[in-house]
């Protein structure tokens, strides 16, 4: 289980088929974000999309550990691609992230306009 990542986009568009392989994972996902199949489109397009489906699966070891499974991929080679992209300054500065709301829609949904 040492393949590495070749690209982020491959890497995200995998992670997002790992979750809508399962329907309790992709509603999860759903629940948890704000977004819905009507919007995901759109927000895959916005910067920091990559960053925030990394942030996801990273923030839950078990869906994490499942997925690097199924995968072949080091848990750890998400981590250093998630690195890279903050790196990078492919993920949405700190400056631009909108605040977090106390109830309603999730980060990831108000970040992508889905709320």
């Amino acid at each position: 289980m040492s393949e590495t990542v070749q690209s982020t986009g491959d890497l995200v568009a995998r992670l997002l088929e790992f979750l809508a392989d399962d329907p309790g994972r992709m509603a999860r996902f759903f629940n948890v974000t704000g977004l819905t199949a009507k919007n995901i489109r759109a927000a895959a397009s916005a910067p920091g999309f990559a960053t925030s489906i990394l942030d996801y699966v990273l923030a839950d070891e078990a869906l994490l550990q499942v997925f690097a499974a199924e995968a072949e991929i080091a848990p750890g080679e998400l981590l250093r691609v998630r690195a890279g992209l903050e790196s990078r300054g492919d993920a949405a500065p700190q400056e631009e992230r909108k605040p977090a709301a106390a109830l309603g829609a999730s980060n990831m949904a108000r970040r992508f306009g889905a709320a």
